[in-house]
């Protein structure tokens, strides 16, 4: 989701205010500001492949579960 909402107390209530959080938190250095929003990066690409996994199984379950092919 372009947002990033989530119920989730761990998640910001949207990306845009995390990434703009992380971009104005002065790091130790450069490399420590890019290590930064490579870690969110990869936390809410796992977060949102785990969620499509989560739709399609529920999907699947649903359609299974009332006879349809």
């Amino acid at each position: 989701m372009a947002t990033g909402t989530s119920d989730s107390p761990k998640q910001p209530i949207d990306t845009y205010t995390r990434l703009a959080h992380l971009l104005h938190t002065p790091p130790a250095d450069r490399e420590a500001l890019l290590n930064r929003v490579y870690e969110e990066l990869l936390t809410r690409e796992s977060r949102a492949y785990a969620a499509g996994w989560s739709d399609a199984l529920t999907e699947a379950r649903r359609v299974t579960h009332h006879g349809r092919p």
